[in-house]
């Protein structure tokens, strides 16, 4: 499916649309102390004071809040799982209506060792105040290393942080990097004003600067492809960036098959960029050593839609070998159509 400029960073705005008034806690920052008015199950836990022993995962949540509910087993799992090095911390906001303190007790209760971890009720919304933004959904959750600073932040309900919360006790994990990444996604929440009022040249602006930090971030080269194509229209000025992208990350594989295959894709064929989509995915299968299948498959598709059939099917057929096994049956159903194609225009030439 083709995705338009505006659906591109939609996608990417999941939790926010605008800047919170106050400064709240961002990865790599000391987390805020927590303000408790019960401890419905465990603790105390004294951020300040335990920091140094144990990793904490602090969680927001509520009782009327059904994803919350789904996050409640993984929870308990990974508190089971690294119980020597982890403490997770579920806090709730009381109120009167659907969220009563009587009601939580009894919903704790209730879950018992299924909702095995520290339960708290924060005290007078004190927490929630300095830690979320009052827009963002819940769960939401924090991670803090040793050092008492934030490592990571987003839904509890994510796949990949098992293996996050392992290498933050390891101390394999990439503080760095996780403050970019942040970074990126604060840059392109920040879009979300210009992109609704149609500003497009603060919103291609925007776009460059998360692809200065984050070169093969998909959700910026596909929105800024797209809007070359479908709103700015100004080849030169495309041509221009694309030009400056792949010299300076050219030994970039994921970024130049990024850029590539968002190139290959443009529908208006008036706008496209024949030599650019053909000079990206190159640099890909180059940087790649002919190792990585997404470069493989862009160059392949490069190399088709110039008419070097040969070199299609050849690249191809390194990228079924490589493909995971999952894709390999759309990967050879792309090298039969390319491999047909040819053997139409000998039949015909």
């Amino acid at each position: 499916m083709k995705h338009t400029a505006t659906t591109m960073l939609m996608l990417a705005l999941v939790t926010w649309t605008a800047s919170p008034v106050v400064a709240l806690p961002a990865v790599g920052d000391t987390a805020p102390p927590l303000h408790i008015a019960e401890w419905v199950k465990g603790g105390p836990v004294d951020l300040q004071h335990d920091a140094s022993k144990q990793v904490h995962l602090i969680e927001f949540w509520a009782t009327w809040c059904p994803p919350c509910k789904e996050s409640i087993p993984d929870l308990t799992k990974l508190q089971g799982k690294y119980k020597q090095d982890l403490v997770v911390v579920g806090i709730t906001d009381p109120e009167p209506d659907r969220n009563a303190p009587k009601a939580i007790r009894h919903f704790v209760k209730q879950q018992g060792d299924q909702m095995d971890y520290t339960v708290a009720m924060d005290d007078a919304s004190k927490t929630w105040n300095e830690w979320l933004d009052p827009v963002m959904g819940i769960p939401y959750a924090f991670l803090l290393n040793r050092d008492g600073r934030i490592v990571w932040q987003g839904s509890p309900l994510e796949p990949a942080l098992d293996g996050i919360v392992a290498s933050v006790i390891d101390g394999s994990y990439d503080v760095e990097s996780a403050k970019r990444e942040a970074e990126v996604n604060r840059q392109l929440q920040a879009l979300s004003l210009p992109l609704q009022a149609g500003q497009w040249g603060k919103v291609w602006d925007g776009l460059i600067d998360v692809l200065k930090l984050d070169p093969a971030n998909q959700v910026a080269i596909n929105a800024i492809t797209d809007l070359y194509a479908q709103q700015l229209k100004n080849r030169h000025s495309f041509r221009t960036w694309a030009d400056a992208h792949i010299a300076q990350h050219g030994d970039n594989a994921k970024a130049m098959a990024r850029l590539a295959t968002a190139l290959l894709g443009i529908e208006d064929y008036a706008t496209r960029t024949p030599d650019l989509a053909l000079k990206a995915a190159r640099a890909a299968y180059n940087a790649s050593k002919q190792r990585d299948s997404d470069a493989l498959v862009a160059y392949a598709e490069a190399l088709y839609q110039i008419g070097n059939l040969d070199e299609a099917i050849r690249v191809q057929t390194e990228a079924v070998a490589l493909v995971a096994s999952a894709d390999r049956h759309e990967a050879q159903k792309v090298l039969d159509y390319y491999k047909q194609c040819k053997e139409l225009g000998t039949a015909h030439g």
